[in-house]
């Protein structure tokens, strides 16, 4: 595995790449300045090129601003979760440890971006994506767990609880914020 980066390792060997990760020092080390930047540019830059073509500066830092609230959620629930779950674990690190598993993500937004540019009809590809939504969900899932139960050290039933709360949070903020501002209502048949 070497050459990969962490991002890649702990995708692809999440148990195993968040233990290297934890036992990091240093450089080495994940940061959470790099974790939301590398999150905030992939976002702004999946929104440029899918509203207009191409990877405009303009469209790349209003995206990336516009869903700042992401990581900002993020934390929010995290520090929940760990607050019920592991109270001695120091936020900071248990952060910039959970970022590196956003790789699920960055990966689906580049392959839809992509998508956008070179299919003649990108709109007719929406179908095939929502599969991959669920997918990516669900590995996402499984890095918070491989975060919480490798990268910090809980044992098995605190990991499993601290993610189940975790998910909940995130998920349930993002759903009410969207529904509150009627964007999922529309796209929702019931």
């Amino acid at each position: 595995m070497l050459g990969f980066s962490s991002v890649m390792r702990v995708m692809v060997r999440p148990f195993r790449g968040y233990a290297e990760l934890a036992a990091a020092e240093g450089q080495d080390a994940p940061s959470i300045v790099t974790g939301v930047a590398r999150l905030l540019f992939v976002i702004g830059a999946f929104v440029s090129i899918t509203a207009t073509g191409r990877l405009a500066p303009a469209e790349l830092f209003g995206g990336a601003l516009s869903f700042s609230y992401a990581p900002v959620v993020q934390v929010l629930a995290l520090a929940a979760a760990l607050r019920v779950f592991a109270p001695t674990v120091r936020l900071g690190r248990a952060f910039a440890l959970y970022l590196e598993g956003h790789g699920p993500w960055l990966l689906l937004f580049c392959i839809v971006s992509g998508a956008c540019l070179f299919a003649p009809s990108p709109a007719r590809l929406l179908p095939l994506f929502m599969p991959a939504v669920l997918v990516v969900l669900a590995w996402g899932y499984v890095l918070t767990f491989a975060c919480l139960r490798s990268g910090l050290g809980l044992t098995r039933a605190r990991a499993l609880g601290a993610t189940a709360l975790f998910v909940l949070l995130v998920d349930g903020l993002v759903l009410t914020y969207f529904l509150a501002a009627g964007q999922l209502r529309p796209i929702i048949p019931w």
